[in-house]
């Protein structure tokens, strides 16, 4: 007795642990990456596609043709003469109880001319829709594992069928175990001189994944069968054969292990796993025995030998029809050759992982499971990356030439939506993989002229000058500290009584100086605070030339502030975050857009700067092919080491630095530099209708002045040029110099009252008049 109550507690004790270990089977969630989502594409009716393009965009986003299946499932879809339909995906923040009435997703589109003349569902007619969003990056653990889990009822039968074929006929049967199967893998093996088939079963293999080493030794034998019995007891066929094709090992796209059949299909196929038709199903199935040498991309003639073993497994047992496995088998393979991508764009990614952190509270995005929904447009972004690597390398031939052994020339680049704050694009640095500092929001760099804008911005607004105001541009110097400071500006050059206008669209430093002075530093600190420069600024002189540090992304902010007509947006990465089960992450909620500055004064600064594109330092945009009528800066720093430029619509402001990290000199200037791959970029995402330009508010008058005098021109000014002013603030008299006998003010808008004219000879014609009238003796 003694002896059978030891031994049954021996044997509790040996089988408790393995009881418990297949108990976590049921209970612990599947990991996958978290995946970060860009904004979706929309199309409207009147959108410039075809039916063509439109398909290939859809190949992009995965989406598969549904010709070879003949079945339009969600993810695919079919194309006709002048038509396209589509089966759209639920985004995977969707919970699983709105998947039912799918209706709303069958989409078909009508094309003509060259434009989507219709869009429809199944219950009415669409305006608009918008596609799945693009995936941006997954962020892996340190096993650097995809997961793409997917229920068992998703997924096609001939897939499940060319499993169970491949490696276990018998799995609906069996408890765990199969011993007819291992002798008849045996027999086989030996009849083919090689592995053929394996002679465990499914349940075996999800044990050998889940919880075992794949050392080939007697202990890890039995505990292998152990707790496959042990799984068999506890759980159905359903939920161990959804875990096998959710886990079990499919091989390597770059980098990345693929684990399940979601990966898998879209590593090598580029669609989701529920598309699968019977060619594509019997070639995975037929990988799992060994992924790595059986593998289409990289051992293309067995993968296609093993997957018609596996189409011959099914003919042998009768499940699949003779004509569907023949026509599977005179398919040639057609596997996607791009591998997975762990970050599209990895400064952004990164970034908005930080994001992640500090306003939704996620520790870590690493295989938790996560659904990321970002203000990235894909299209901008990609064009971003070009227009940066292309700037570079032409001033490393041009400009730069010669200079490989300072540092790599850097460059960033960042383009936002200024009435809402997305970030469109964002790009950190010419090469990630080199270099994972991000300039955009990392780099504090001198500012430069891009700041002068500010210092005019409190001149306009405290009504200490308007655009038409005269400043002296001369030899001038003051005391600071006990000692001397000279500005100058950048061509040594004096250009004597200029208009604030000229001032700023020339990027002159000698009168910015003076007219800072007269504002007072204070002033222009407060305001710079106020529109978005976070770093240390001192109360000294140069600062009105940008002497301070900042990053492009508070300088961005800046210029998204006078865009938005002086509500200043909060710039950020990602509208929402979602947790593994699909629910909503309740995050720090975004500051609302502020105003820091007088809409008025917002606008007369955007019109002086839009100056700087048709007269000044930013003329070179137009050689470009930039028409549009945008606002901009250039700056360059002391000895050349920064070069900016920031433009911008009401639409759209984008801003790239370019210069060395270790801040060497160089021989470039914000026209030379920056300005290149800003109008690169923006000629590539111009929306079609050009940009938007900028309204006038009330409170702004446009009027035409002589440039020459700043007054109100007349018909005889020999020329002439529009002008905006705060309403209360802006000039009244004639141009004087040409302000003839016969002088007329040239049209202006009714709201101004134009001073009497003062006719320089109406005094002396006076007094001709009364010696004549004295001579001819009239009284």
């Amino acid at each position: 007795m003694i002896l059978l109550v030891f031994t049954v507690a021996t044997l509790a004790a040996l089988i408790w642990p393995f009881w418990q270990l297949s108990g976590q089977f049921g209970t612990e969630p599947a990991k996958q990456p978290s995946r970060l989502y860009g904004q979706p594409r929309t199309i409207q009716v009147g959108s410039a596609l075809t039916a063509e393009e439109l398909a290939g965009e859809l190949d992009a986003l995965g989406y598969g043709d549904a010709e070879a299946s003949g079945r339009l499932i969600p993810g695919s879809y079919r194309r006709s003469a002048g038509r396209l339909e589509m089966f759209r995906r639920r985004l995977p923040t969707l919970s699983t109880d709105r998947r039912g009435d799918r209706s709303q997703d069958r989409l078909r589109f009508s094309f003509q001319g060259g434009a989507v003349s219709l869009i429809e569902n199944a219950n009415a007619s669409l305006r608009s829709v918008a596609l799945d969003p693009p995936l941006i990056a997954s962020y892996y653990g340190p096993d650097l594992r995809e997961r793409r889990p997917i229920g068992l009822d998703e997924l096609p039968e001939d897939l499940i069928l060319s499993v169970l074929a491949a490696e276990d006929a018998y799995f609906r049967e069996h408890s765990g175990l199969s011993f007819i199967g291992m002798l008849r893998a045996a027999w086989v093996n030996f009849q083919a001189k090689e592995v053929r088939q394996g002679g465990s079963t499914l349940t075996q293999q999800l044990v050998k994944n889940l919880y075992l080493t794949h050392q080939r030794t007697l202990i890890r034998k039995l505990r292998e069968v152990v707790l496959a019995i042990f799984l068999e007891l506890r759980y159905d066929n359903h939920a161990i054969l959804q875990a096998y094709l959710n886990e079990i090992y499919w091989g390597r796209s770059g980098s990345i292990d693929l684990m399940g059949v979601g990966a898998a299909a879209h590593a090598y196929f580029g669609k989701h796993a529920s598309q699968l038709d019977l060619a594509e199903s019997a070639l995975l199935a037929g990988m799992i025995q060994s992924p790595g040498t059986l593998s289409p991309i990289t051992h293309p003639e067995a993968a296609k030998s093993r997957r018609d073993f596996v189409l011959g497994r099914l003919a042998q047992l009768k499940w699949v029809s003779t004509d569907r496995l023949e026509r599977a088998s005179r398919r040639e393979l057609r596997v996607a050759t791009e591998p997975l991508v762990i970050r599209k764009a990895p400064f952004f990614a990164a970034a908005a992982e930080t994001e992640a952190r500090r306003r939704f509270g996620v520790t870590s995005l690493a295989d938790a499971g996560y659904v990321l929904q970002s203000t990235l447009a894909i299209d901008d972004q990609k064009w971003a990356e070009e227009a940066v690597r292309w700037g570079v390398a032409s001033l490393e031939k041009g400009w730069e030439k010669d200079r490989s052994g300072v540092a790599p020339l850097e460059a960033s680049l960042v383009s936002v939506d200024p009435q809402t704050g997305n970030i469109l694009a964002y790009v950190g640095g010419r090469n990630f993989g080199r270099s994972q500092f991000d300039r955009v929001v990392n780099a504090r760099r001198q500012a430069g002229s891009v700041f002068k804008p500010i210092v005019y911005a409190a001149a306009y607004t405290d009504r200490k000058a308007n655009p038409a105001t005269f400043l002296l541009d001369e030899r001038w110097s003051m005391t600071v500290d006990g000692r001397t400071w000279r500005p100058k500006n950048s061509d040594n050059k004096f250009r004597g009584r200029i208009t604030t206008r000229t001032a700023l669209e020339k990027s002159l430093n000698v009168p910015t100086a003076r007219l800072a002075q007269e504002v007072g530093l204070d002033r222009i600190i407060g305001l710079a605070r106020d529109l978005g420069i976070q770093g240390r600024i001192d109360p000294y002189p140069a600062l009105a030339l940008g002497a301070m540090d900042v990053s492009p992304l508070e300088m961005a902010t800046v210029y998204a502030t006078f865009a938005a007509g002086g509500m200043k947006p909060s710039l950020h990465r990602l509208t929402k975050v979602f947790d593994r089960q699909s629910k909503e992450i309740p995050g720090t909620p975004l500051d609302p857009p502020r105003r820091v500055l007088d809409e008025s004064t917002a606008f007369v600064i955007n019109h002086v700067l839009q100056g700087v594109l048709d007269r000044g330092t930013g003329r070179g945009a137009r050689q470009q092919g930039i028409e549009d009528p945008l606002a901009g800066k250039t700056g360059t720093t002391n000895s050349r080491r920064d070069s900016w430029f920031a433009g911008y619509s009401p639409d759209r402001i984008t801003l790239v630095w370019v210069g060395y990290d270790n801040n060497s000199t160089t021989r470039l200037s914000g026209a030379r530099a920056a300005l290149p791959i800003w109008s690169r970029f923006t000629h590539r995402v111009r929306p079609a209708s050009g940009y938007a330009d900028f309204e006038p508010p009330e409170g702004v008058v446009i009027a035409l002045i002589d440039p020459t005098t700043g007054a109100l021109a007349t018909d005889r000014c020999p020329q002439w040029q529009e002008e905006a002013f705060l309403a209360n603030f802006m000039p009244r008299g004639l141009c004087p110099l040409h302000n003839g006998w016969r002088a007329r003010p040239i049209d202006q808008p009714d709201d101004i009252q134009v001073e009497p004219q003062k006719h320089p000879f109406k005094r002396w014609l006076q007094r001709m008049n009364e010696r004549r009238k004295k001579n001819r003796g009239v009284n």
